[in-house]
C-alpha cells in the first residue's frame, strides 16, 4: 500500500490533517488520532501510487498494474480517468501551483509530466537509473527522486529537468521517499543486507543527516534492568514508562533573579520588559548605570556592577568571550550565520541557508550549489570572464576605444549587454563570444553610465549622464521611453530587483545619494544621501535583501536594507578608490580604480580584502554569472512582458490621473470625476473612466475587492488575500512568516512558542500546532529516550497533607528521591510555593537586600564608635598613668 499524509488547511476541507491509504483496491481516510477509517474510493487496483492536489481538493492515484492515471474529489466524489501512463509507473507527485503532475518510469528511466488535467504530456529527464518514489516541493520547485544505481542514491533536479545533481548517497537500498516542505528536510527508509531497516533524513542539499535504527522499544535500559533511564533534564513518568521533562523553574534552584522559563531538558533565565540580562546570564538589571571607563569599547551597551562594568547584550544574544562583542540572531553578526538565523530560544539559535545554498560543516556558513560560478567585468579595453579566484581570464571582446564600464548579464538568453561610452550605444554579445549586435544608439548628447537587466519582466534599463535621465526599453533596444528625468543630476549606477518590483541607481552630481522607484518611475524615493560625494557602484544581495554601494571619493563601502535602514560602513580607504561592487555568497567583489585591481572582501565586515591576481587595465562594471544571482526566471517564456506591463500601465494610470486625456479640456473640465478616475474622449464626447481596480459609472469610483470575488491570486499554502485600494497583495496567514519571498510554517514547537503542558508533546502542524499527551514510552516512540543519567527516578502528587503547600493554584509535586517538594506555578508567580508574583518577588528581594544593607552598615558603624571609644579610653589611660609618673 501507498501511503500519504495530507494536511488541508481551506474553505472546503477539514482543519485537520489526516492518512490516505490505499489499501486492498481501496483508499481510505484514517484518522490521525482516533484511527476512524472512512472509504474514499474504491476500485482503485492493488498496487496504487497515490498524491493529492490540496488547493483544487483532488486525489489522483495511478493503478500500477494497468498504468491508468485517475484523479477524484477528496470526498470520492467526480471520479475520472485522465491518461494512459504505461505500465511499470514508480513513482507520482502533483505539483498543486504549477498545477502539474509528474510521474516515474523505472523501466524506462524517465520522469514525465502532464497538466492536472491530463494535457500537454511531455518528458522532463530521461536515461536515469531506475527512478522511483518521486516527490515533489513545488514552493522550492525542486524534483526528487531515488536511484538504484550501482549506489544508491537520492537525485534532485528542478520541474524542468534543469540543475540535476545528486543530494546523497547511500550504502543500503532505499524503500521509501518523502520530504518535509516546511522544514525542507527529506526523510526515507533504507534496508540493509541482513534486512535490518533504518529511517534517515537530511536537508534538501544532503546535509544535516540522521539516521535512526527503529527501535523495538523507546526505553533505554543498558543495565538489562526493567527501568527507562531518563538524561539530565528529564525524569520518569509516574509509570515508569517514558521520560517527561523536569520543570526546573518550579523547584527553585535555577538561580534566575527575575523570570524562569522552562524548556525540555532544561531551562533559561528571562527579564521583563525594560531589565537586561547580565552575562552571567542569571541576573537581571532595571537600570543601567553608566561605566566609569572603556564603556564605549562594548558593543551594544555597558553598565557598572559591584564586581566592575560589564558589557551587555540585547535580548536574545549573548556576550563573546572578548567581553565586549555580542552575538546572537538580533546582533550586528547575526549570530555568525551567512544568510539566516533562526532562534531556538534565548541564547540558542542555528543557522540555515536560503533555497539553493547549502549549509556548510561549520553550521554557518552558505554555499551556492550548481555549476560554478564566474566573474564578468567591463576593462575599459574589453569585457573578461575569469573566475572567482581571478583564475582562467578569457577575452569575451574588445574595443580599442577604451570607453567599457557598463554591462549586465541575461540567463534567459546567455547574453551580455554593455555600453559602448565612445560611440554611445548599447550592444550584446554571446556569453560565448561571437559578433557583437547593436541595439540602439543613445544620441550625440547621451552618456550612458549604468545598465540593468530586468531578466524576468523583459526589460532593459539604463542611466544617461549627459541627459540627466533614466530609460528603458524591451530587450531588443525597441520602444525606448524616458522613465525619470527630473530631479535627477548624474545618474550612474542603476539595477533591478524584479520580485520586488523596484528600480535602485546613483546619483553623483551635486546632490549625491542613493535612491529607488517603481519599475514605471514612480513611488520615487531617497534612500540615503548623508555623507555621499561620488556613489558610483551598486549592487543588490539577493540573500539578505541588502544593498551594497561604494563611494569614489571617500573610499568607502557601505551597506543598507532595501529601504535605506540599517545603514552601516563595511571598510573605508582599504580598497583605495573603489568603483564598481557586486556580491555573492559572503563576498564582495570590488573594482579599485586607485591601483586599477579588482578585490575580494567580506560582504559583512569588509575586512581581508585579497587581490585577484590578473592584470587589468580599468576595471569597471562588475557581474557575477550563476543561477541563484538572477533567480525567477522563465526560459520558456521570455518574450512575455505581461507583468511588466501590469505593472508599468497601473503606474501610469496613478501618473496620469492629474493630467486631462481628452483633447476637448472643457469638456472634462467641466465633469466631476471621481478621483480614481480619469477623463477620457469617448464616442459621444469625454466621459469619466475608473481605473484599473475600480468600478462603476467614473463619476464614482468603488474598489474592486479581488479577494472576496476570487480574483487575486494568492498560491501559497501560508498565504491570503488582503484587499486595498485598486489591487490587494499577498499576505502570510497566522501561523505563517514572511522570509522576503514566501509564506513558510513558524515551528511553535522548535521555537518554544508553544502552550504545551509538561507532560504534554508538541507536534508542529501547518500553521499551528497540537499538543499531545504522553501514555507510555511504548506507544510514543518520539519521546526522548535517551541514554545517559545521571536522574532515574519519578516524581510524584503530593499528599493531601500539602494540599495547601502550593499558592495561587499553584501544582504541588514531590521528588522521592531528592526528598523534596517543589511547585509548578502558573504564569506570573515564582518562588519554592508560588508565593511571589515576578515583580512582586523581586521588589522583596530588592527590599530585603537593602535592609540587609543598612544593617550592616549600622553595625560597621556601631563597631567602628566602639573602637574608637576603647582607643580614646586606653589613650586616656596611658596619658594618666605618665602624668601621675611625672608628678612623682
Amino acid at each position: 500500500a501507498f501511503l500519504t499524509l495530507v494536511y488541508l488547511y481551506s474553505s472546503f476541507t477539514d482543519p485537520e490533517p489526516y492518512l490516505l491509504v490505499g489499501h486492498r483496491n481501496t483508499i481510505l481516510r484514517i484518522d490521525l488520532d482516533r484511527g476512524d477509517q472512512e472509504l474514499v474510493v474504491s476500485g482503485v487496483g492493488k498496487s496504487i501510487l497515490l498524491d493529492f492536489h490540496y488547493r483544487a481538493g483532488r486525489l489522483y492515484w495511478v493503478n500500477i498494474h494497468t498504468g491508468v492515471l485517475s484523479r477524484a474529489d477528496l470526498d470520492g466524489s467526480h471520479r475520472k480517468k485522465l491518461l494512459s501512463l504505461g505500465k511499470g509507473v514508480s513513482g507520482l507527485a502533483v505539483d498543486w501551483i504549477e498545477n502539474s503532475i509528474y510521474w516515474s518510469s523505472r523501466k524506462r528511466g524517465m520522469i514525465q509530466r502532464a497538466d492536472s488535467d491530463g494535457k500537454n504530456k511531455s518528458t522532463v529527464l530521461q536515461d536515469l537509473s531506475q527512478p522511483s518514489s518521486l516527490v515533489i516541493d513545488p514552493n522550492q520547485r525542486y524534483l526528487f527522486w531515488m536511484s538504484a544505481g550501482e549506489t544508491p542514491s537520492i537525485q534532485r533536479s528542478d520541474p524542468v529537468g534543469g540543475q540535476r545533481t545528486t543530494v546523497l548517497k547511500v550504502p543500503d537500498r532505499l524503500l521509501a521517499l518523502a520530504l518535509d516542505p516546511v522544514d525542507r528536510r527529506l526523510f526515507w527508509v533504507q534496508q540493509g543486507s541482513g534486512k535490518a531497516s533504518a529511517l534517515g533524513s537530511c536537508d534538501y542539499n544532503g546535509n544535516l543527516i540522521n539516521v535512526i535504527n527503529q527501535p523495538g522499544s523507546v526505553c533505554s535500559n543498558p543495565d538489562g534492568s526493567d527501568q527507562c533511564n531518563c538524561r539530565i533534564g528529564f525524569t520518569l513518568s509516574k509509570k515508569g514508562g517514558y521520560c517527561e521533562d523536569i520543570n526546573e523553574c518550579a523547584l527553585w534552584n535555577h538561580g534566575c533573579s527575575l523570570g524562569c522559563e522552562n524548556i525540555p531538558g532544561s531551562y533559561f533565565c528571562t527579564c521583563p520588559e525594560g531589565y537586561l540580562l547580565l552575562p552571567d546570564t542569571k541576573t537581571c538589571r532595571g537600570k543601567l548605570f553608566p561605566c566609569v571607563e572603556n564603556g564605549t569599547l562594548c558593543d551594544h551597551a555597558c553598565t557598572h556592577t559591584q564586581e566592575g562594568d560589564v558589557c551587555v547584550c540585547p535580548v536574545g544574544s549573548t556576550l563573546k568571550p572578548d567581553g565586549r562583542s555580542c552575538t546572537g540572531c538580533l546582533s550586528a553578526d547575526g549570530g555568525g550565520c551567512s544568510q539566516v538565523c533562526v532562534t531556538l530560544s534565548p541564547g540558542r539559535w542555528e543557522c540555515e541557508c536560503q533555497p539553493g545554498y547549502q549549509l556548510q560543516p561549520d553550521g554557518k556558513q552558505c554555499k551556492a550549489t550548481g555549476p560554478p560560478a564566474f566573474l564578468l567585468f567591463a576593462n575599459g579595453v574589453d569585457i573578461r570572464r575569469v573566475s572567482m579566484d581571478g583564475s582562467g581570464s578569457w577575452t569575451l571582446l574588445q574595443d580599442p576605444e577604451g570607453s567599457l564600464r557598463a554591462l549586465d548579464y541575461d540567463p534567459v538568453q546567455n547574453m551580455v549587454y554593455f555600453v559602448s561610452g565612445g560611440q554611445k550605444q548599447i550592444e550584446r554579445i554571446s556569453v560565448d563570444g561571437g559578433s557583437r549586435e547593436l541595439l540602439l544608439s543613445t544620441g550625440p548628447d547621451s552618456l550612458p553610465e549604468g545598465l540593468a537587466v530586468d531578466w524576468v519582466n523583459r526589460k532593459l534599463y539604463w542611466t544617461d549622464g549627459g541627459l540627466s535621465s533614466i530609460c528603458c526599453s524591451n530587450m531588443n533596444g525597441q520602444d525606448t521611453e524616458v522613465l525619470i528625468s527630473e530631479k535627477l543630476l548624474k545618474p550612474q549606477a542603476i539595477l533591478v530587483h524584479p520580485q520586488a518590483q523596484k528600480l535602485f541607481w546613483t546619483d553623483v552630481g551635486s546632490r549625491p545619494a542613493v535612491e529607488r522607484s517603481g519599475l514605471g518611475g514612480l513611488g520615487r524615493e531617497v534612500l540615503v544621501s548623508a555623507g555621499l560625494v561620488t556613489p558610483s557602484g551598486l549592487a543588490l544581495d539577493l540573500s539578505s535583501q541588502r544593498l551594497y554601494w561604494t563611494d569614489l571619493t571617500t573610499g568607502q563601502i557601505e551597506s543598507a536594507r532595501l529601504d535605506g535602514s540599517d545603514r552601516h560602513t563595511l571598510t573605508q580607504n582599504q580598497v583605495g578608490r573603489p568603483f564598481a561592487v557586486a556580491v555573492f555568497e559572503d563576498s564582495l567583489w570590488v573594482s579599485n580604480w586607485g591601483d586599477k585591481q579588482i578585490y575580494r572582501l567580506d560582504k559583512k565586515t569588509g575586512l581581508n580584502p585579497q587581490r585577484l591576481l590578473m592584470e587589468t587595465v580599468q576595471p569597471a562594471a562588475i557581474t557575477i554569472i550563476h543561477p541563484l544571482t538572477k533567480p525567477g526566471m522563465d526560459p520558456h517564456t521570455h518574450t512575455n512582458s505581461h507583468t511588466y506591463t501590469q505593472t508599468l500601465t497601473r503606474e501610469r494610470e496613478r501618473k496620469e490621473r492629474d493630467y486631462i486625456l481628452s483633447p476637448d479640456q472643457d469638456e472634462c473640465f467641466s465633469l466631476s470625476c471621481d478621483g480614481n478616475a480619469q477623463c477620457v474622449l469617448g464616442v459621444g464626447g469625454a466621459i469619466c473612466q475608473c481605473l484599473n481596480g475600480f468600478t462603476k459609472n467614473g463619476q464614482i469610483c468603488v474598489d474592486i475587492d479581488e479577494c472576496s470575488e476570487g480574483l487575486a491570486e494568492c498560491l501559497s499554502v501560508g498565504s491570503e488575500c488582503v484587499n486595498t485600494d485598486g489591487g490587494y497583495f499577498c499576505g502570510c496567514r497566522s501561523g505563517f512568516s514572511e522570509d522576503g519571498h514566501q509564506c513558510k510554517d513558524i515551528d511553535e514547537c522548535r521555537l518554544k512558542l508553544h502552550t504545551c503542558v509538561a507532560n504534554a508533546e508538541c507536534l508542529n502542524t501547518l500553521g499551528q500546532y497540537k499538543c499531545r499527551c504522553r501514555e507510555s514510552c511504548f506507544d510514543e516512540p518520539m519521546i526522548p529516550m535517551d541514554v545517559t543519567p545521571p536522574w532515574r527516578g519519578g516524581m510524584e502528587s503530593c499528599p493531601s497533607t500539602h494540599d495547601s503547600f502550593c499558592l495561587y493554584n499553584g501544582v504541588c509535586l514531590y521528588f522521592p528521591e531528592m526528598e523534596s517538594y517543589g511547585c509548578n506555578c502558573l504564569p506570573g508567580y515564582i518562588g519554592e510555593r508560588c508565593q511571589f508574583s515576578d515583580l512582586e518577588w523581586w521588589e522583596l528581594q530588592q527590599a530585603e537586600q537593602e535592609k540587609r544593607r543598612n544593617t550592616a552598615i549600622a553595625v560597621c558603624v556601631a563597631l567602628l564608635i566602639l573602637l574608637l571609644s576603647i582607643a580614646a579610653s586606653i589613650t586616656y589611660c596611658y596619658r594618666w598613668e605618665r602624668d601621675r609618673e611625672r608628678e612623682r
